[in-house]
């Protein structure tokens, strides 16, 4: 289906997506306030859609921001939606803001909008040639939720590029944290799985790799992981929706890997993916 044909969900009505917009007045372009969450489909079968929707209403409650909708109603939009645009392969983007605001401060009424995309599929196999990051000092306002503030991460992207690095690691006081869209897990030289467990975005894709590694019978440990930590581990890799597990090569500058079939990433990665197999 051609974008212009495509529709989305605002504020109670289904429209095609070239007539979707919200007021200038509202609190996301005012003030930058505002959730949103992110989830793959694949056909008609939307993943890991409860866990999405348990992190999108905790978001919203945190931010003080009441829609209206309930999570069956939330669902019930998210298949119409699917069902109607009939993408092979997508991503459903639930966005809610602060709404219009008559002195930018104040919430008054919550805007929702709902939309989906057509989006390229992750790969079929690990991409051992990996990412190259480089590291800064961050801490994101309210970590634990996903909001749609992304200031620094795209303030960065030149100085990124500069670096010849494709993203960036965030830390603070000696504490690796996050990158701007992915979790970072380390597996230490003992063979143990860790990933930072405060002051950052539980992601989906982190905990479907927690529970698998547990079932796998991997040591798991959600804890402080430092720089030093990030040179001296056995592996490094990252995860989000749609990038499912890619390996990191080098760390400003420094190199790490290489990975295998054999390495826990790519194990991982292949449980991961039949995980996803299987729910569909």
């Amino acid at each position: 289906m051609q974008p212009s044909n495509q529709i989305c969900f605002l504020n109670g009505q289904y429209l095609p997506i070239t007539r979707a917009a919200i007021s200038v007045n509202d609190l996301s372009v005012q003030r930058g306030y505002g959730i949103f969450d992110f989830l793959r489909v694949v056909g008609q079968q939307p993943l890991y859609l409860a866990d999405h929707l348990d992190r999108f209403f905790r978001s919203a409650k945190e931010m003080r921001l009441e829609q209206g909708l309930d999570r069956e109603e939330v669902t019930e939009i998210i298949f119409h939606l699917i069902h109607e645009n009939r993408l092979a392969y997508s991503g459903i983007r639930l966005l809610l803001t602060g709404g219009s605001s008559p002195d930018g401060f104040q919430i008054l009424r919550p805007s929702l909008a709902i939309v989906q995309k057509e989006l390229a599929p992750p790969p079929d196999t690990l991409l051992y040639q990996g990412y190259q990051l480089v590291s800064y000092p961050h801490q994101r306002q309210l970590p634990h939720i996903k909001t749609i503030d992304y200031l620094m991460a795209i303030w960065l992207q030149p100085w990124i590029r500069e670096q010849g690095a494709d993203d960036v690691l965030y830390h603070q006081a000696g504490r690796v944290l996050e990158l701007p869209r992915s979790n970072i897990f380390i597996i230490t030289r003992s063979g143990i799985l860790q990933t930072p467990g405060d002051q950052v975005l539980h992601g989906v894709t982190r905990k479907q790799i927690l529970e698998l590694a547990a079932a796998m019978g991997i040591p798991v440990a959600e804890t402080d992981i430092t720089m030093d930590a990030i040179r001296d581990a056995r592996e490094v890799f990252i995860s989000s929706s749609t990038k499912r597990i890619l390996p990191v090569v080098k760390v400003d500058g420094f190199e790490l890997g290489p990975y295998t079939k054999d390495s826990i990433a790519a194990k991982l990665f292949e449980a991961l993916k039949e995980k996803e197999q299987k729910s569909l």
